[in-house]
């Protein structure tokens, strides 16, 4: 209900277009904000849109690069503003939905985003940036070959869409076809430099096609361009910790598994890994906090799954000493069983 009132409201005043028309002179200076935005040259595209801005009072371009600007700074009440003003003022442009619904998936605001891609979709069906936000909203729907069906095609409509490709290449990523995610990822990286995700991902899926060493790489480059803002990868670390890991680099695996359960407290994987971890490292008691931590925490996705911990604070309790709880934990491990599990990040 309260998803249908926001977008009747829109609606209502979508006729008001008031200025809507008027960016004459800031047409070429406009480009190029939303190029430096498209590469992820966020401080670039603000300091151009400044003169802009003080020239131009009333140019619905505007409103969409501060959106945009807001969102990959981290200001998502203020994105929401604009991206909702720049939907009334100019509710022709399809960049509208598209960009707006791509921020309301960002914020899960699902419904909201669903409502967008619909009514973007019944405006301009073959647009590539609607087609690949219906994409984004079938695939979480659980559609994901008629989602992914989708990407492809705007992709191939529109091949220099940052966004587009990158959303495609977390899909071959969870169908487990690492050559087509590296060819997306790649690119993704070539059009957005500064994307810590990007890198994060593509180094997931080279090490599968065993190159390792450049797998290394885009970990180490995803560190170094992961800033707080939009693109934030709070998983970065884990990835990274697992992957020193079954290097046998266990001490900067730690370092890296440290910073991970920071950055994502309430995450039972990366509660779990780090305490696999200390157990190899011989840590017994801050490995059973860790186990113990970790089946606190609900894993609705099953990555770590029940059975998994009970194993795992079997042998840390026997490690320790404790055959009471060793034993009630391996009673609990022969009680459980396996559930049919989804296969994710």
């Amino acid at each position: 209900m309260r998803a249908a009132l926001f977008y009747a409201a829109f609606l209502s005043v979508a006729c008001v277009r008031g200025a809507a028309d008027d960016c004459a002179g800031a047409g070429s200076a406009l480009t190029l904000v939303f190029d430096q935005l498209a590469h992820g040259e966020i401080a670039a595209a603000s300091r151009q849109l400044a003169p802009i801005q003080a020239k131009v009072s009333s140019c619905p371009d505007i409103v969409l690069a501060l959106a945009r600007i807001a969102e990959a700074t981290g200001n998502p009440q203020e994105a929401n503003s604009l991206y909702a003003q720049f939907l009334q003022i100019a509710p022709a442009d399809l960049r509208a939905y598209t960009y707006f619904g791509r921020f309301l998936i960002g914020q899960h605001q699902y419904q909201q985003a669903d409502t967008l891609s619909a009514l973007a979709l019944e405006k301009a069906p073959r647009d590539p940036g609607v087609m690949a936000l219906r994409g984004q909203i079938l695939d979480m729907q659980g559609q994901s070959e008629e989602g992914l069906s989708l990407l492809e095609t705007a992709f191939a409509l529109d091949p220099n869409d940052a966004d587009t490709d990158f959303y495609l290449g977390t899909l071959y990523d969870r169908a487990k076809r690492p050559a087509d995610a590296v060819k997306c990822f790649r690119k993704a990286i070539a059009m957005d430099p500064e994307n810590p995700r990007a890198y994060d991902y593509l180094a997931l899926n080279l090490e599968p096609l065993g190159e390792v060493a450049l797998a290394e790489q885009a970990y180490r480059k995803a560190l170094e361009v992961n800033q707080p803002g939009f693109h934030f990868d709070a998983f970065l670390d884990y990835n990274y910790g697992r992957f020193l890991a079954k290097r046998s680099d266990l001490q900067a695996s730690k370092v890296h598994f440290d910073r991970a359960v920071l950055l994502a407290p309430d995450v039972r994987a990366v509660w779990y890994e780090r305490a696999k971890l200390n157990l190899q490292l011989k840590n017994y008691e801050q490995a059973r906090s860790d186990a113990e931590r970790a089946a606190t925490l609900r894993d609705p996705r099953g990555i770590i799954i029940d059975l998994q911990i009970y194993s795992l604070l079997e042998r840390i309790y026997r490690r320790l000493g404790d055959m009471e709880l060793a034993q009630k934990y391996a009673a609990l491990a022969r009680e459980t069983s396996v559930p049919a599990r989804r296969e994710d990040r």
